[in-house]
């Protein structure tokens, strides 16, 4: 009997490998394929060029420069050290410095000195953290729940079309994803403890402040993590508040005083972030009429974490119809999940670590509301800050639908039951019209108020893999600046030699036009060189008033150089009208503006 046993759990063993590795497969495959076939964002190009070691503020100003030189920060050199990465990063930007040191060690592994790093490298790390999370949720979700939320949250993360975004980013965004979903494991295995009123073991704290530390090291917004989970522990403190001098509440204070600690170390640098220019854009002063905006952006960003259809880079109709497509299935799928959030809250198995993870995603989203409104720091306006919830989202999501399940199943079985206590009770004729009514009614409510099925379940499923397909071919999460879509524009228009000027404000504007450069770069090797025309470019500081002054270096160029030229102005701050005093007429034939990029086309004759 002992033996049938074993044999029965080695067997659960394998399927539950084996479904994982399923699950693990699809995730890889959808987070490789295309990896490299999309235009680098500003921000991976930060991203590649610190983890090299390089500034962006070695790039000459008012001086004009080859395809070559404007790559340079992105130019591979073993000599550069993980010193070198901290030193620049810390010097020009907003960011710590643990995943781009981890960067920096993957290209020494794949990069040979002289060379451009390539797109696949700079994102092949991301993607490969992107799965490991699929792996870490599988345990957190059996830690939690069951077996059962744990292959449902791995299905979830590996076909999430806001994760396949984020690992097919060169960003911290994957790991820092990873620290938070072991920081939250971390709080699911002590609730239990503090429930009890018994002292968790010591390594469990210590790890816990370690993976803080890392979490704090990886990206400045993991902060907002600890704050919730602070709250989470709050409110258990709160219903304990009489015995809050006991041994078991002083361990939690000093992981607190770890972990507090730990993010003392950054504070300066954090400081220097939050009044950076990098980070002004997000500063927001809400008109009366914009000031419920940031409510529908995160409720959408919540959304696309699980489903998202073809809404960019296609047609009208295409757009509506996946809106309306979208619509209809969360009002078909809302109720159903609804009623199995409520039975997954009455399962007393479950319902602390339920409880654990909806008291999580409400005091995050509290957090971000007053971050918003009260700091007018808008943080509902980029995609990637919402990774603060989004494991929490993908594991409620996963307990509902696991709960669903296996209320489809206990119901068949119901049913099956009910019948045979009516056959079994033949001989009063008066009994069986008595047991035939009630069963009628029962059948009703039950038709009518059914739970979640396996058809729902599979329903969010495919809607999901569709989104994840939708981000990999481009037709969602589409990257902030399309420089790709530019450089068609070039391509097409420029008839003469090429010359690109942007306005330089901050290492931004630098970091949007090397993401051009690159893209052209990228060009290169699939097309004649000659197409391109050698282009040069030129960072000019800004003109007063958008007035080119007649002693600027790039007035002098104007004056000077032979024509004809094809003069593209990206991002350019100076008015048509002084271009014109240079013999340098606007084209219009195209629409000036692209993700990210406004343009305009002067032939200079």
């Amino acid at each position: 009997m002992q033996t049938n046993n074993i044999k029965l759990l080695l067997k659960n063993q394998w399927f539950h490998l084996i479904i994982s590795l399923c699950w693990l497969i699809i995730g890889i495959i959808l987070r490789t394929t295309n990896l490299a076939d999309k235009s680098a964002s500003s921000i991976e190009i930060a991203t590649l060029g610190y983890s090299l070691g390089h500034s962006f503020f070695d790039l000459p100003l008012d001086q004009i420069i080859t395809l070559n030189q404007l790559l340079s920060p992105l130019q591979f050199e073993s000599t550069s050290t993980a010193t070198d990465v901290i030193h620049q990063l810390l010097r020009e930007d907003t960011h710590p410095p643990l995943y781009f040191v981890l960067n920096h060690l993957w290209f020494n592994l794949f990069s040979t000195d002289g060379e451009i790093v390539s797109l696949w490298v700079g994102r092949s790390l991301s993607a490969i953290l992107g799965v490991a999370t699929i792996i870490a949720i599988f345990g957190l979700g059996w830690l939690a729940f069951s077996p059962l939320v744990g292959h449902i949250a791995a299905t979830l993360m590996a076909i999430s079309p806001y994760g396949i975004y984020l690992a097919q980013e060169s960003r911290h965004h994957t790991l820092t994803i990873l620290w938070i979903i072991a920081s939250i494991t971390c709080l699911i295995a002590i609730v239990p403890y503090l429930k009890e009123q018994r002292i968790f073991p010591t390594w469990l704290g210590a790890i816990w402040i370690t993976i803080n530390s890392l979490g704090i090291a990886t990206h400045y917004i993991f902060i907002l993590v600890l704050a919730t989970e602070g709250l989470v522990i709050g409110g258990f403190w709160l219903k304990d508040i009489q015995n809050r001098f006991q041994s078991y509440w002083w361990r939690i204070y000093l992981v607190a005083l770890g972990t507090f600690i730990s993010c003392l170390v950054w504070l300066p640098v954090v400081i220097n972030a939050t009044n950076n220019q990098l980070t002004g854009w997000i500063s927001t002063s809400f008109d009366l009429d914009e000031f419920w905006y940031p409510i529908p952006r995160l409720l959408g960003w919540i959304l696309t974490m699980v489903w998202l259809l073809p809404i960019e880079g296609t047609s009208l109709f295409v757009t509506i119809l996946s809106g309306v497509t979208l619509l209809v299935a969360l009002v078909w799928v809302a109720p159903n999940l609804w009623r199995g959030g409520k039975a997954q809250m009455n399962d007393i198995q479950n319902r602390l670590s339920f409880q654990i993870f909806v008291s999580f995603f409400v005091g995050a989203i509290a957090l971000f509301l007053v971050i918003i409104y009260g700091m007018g720091r808008d943080l509902s306006l980029a995609a990637r800050y919402q990774f603060v919830y989004f494991p929490i989202v993908i594991i409620l999501l996963a307990a509902i639908l696991a709960k669903c399940w296996n209320n489809s199943e206990n119901q068949t079985e119901v049913e099956k039951v009910v019948p045979d206590k009516q056959t079994s009770q033949t001989k009063k004729e008066k009994t069986i019209k008595k047991n035939l009514i009630i069963t009628s009614a029962i059948s009703m409510i039950v038709s009518n108020l059914k739970p979640i099925n396996k058809r729902v379940v599979i329903v969010v499923l495919l809607i999901g893999l569709w989104g994840g397909l939708t981000v990999v071919n481009n037709y969602g999460y589409q990257r902030s600046r399309r420089a790709d879509l530019l450089v068609e524009q070039i391509k097409t228009k420029s008839k003469a030699a090429l010359l690109v000027a942007t306005t330089y404000q901050t290492h931004a504007e630098i970091r949007a036009l090397i993401a051009l450069g690159l893209e052209l770069k990228r060009q290169e090797q699939k097309t004649s060189i000659s197409e391109f025309f050698q282009p040069r470019f030129i960072l000019v500081k800004r003109q007063q008033n958008q007035k080119l002054t007649p002693d600027s270096n790039f007035a002098k160029f104007l004056s000077k150089t032979s024509r004809p030229i094809d003069l593209w102005g990206v991002n350019f701050k100076v008015e048509a009208d002084e271009l014109e005093n240079f013999n340098c007429r606007k084209y219009s034939g195209f629409k000036p503006k692209v993700n990210g990029y406004r343009y305009r086309l002067y032939h200079c004759r």
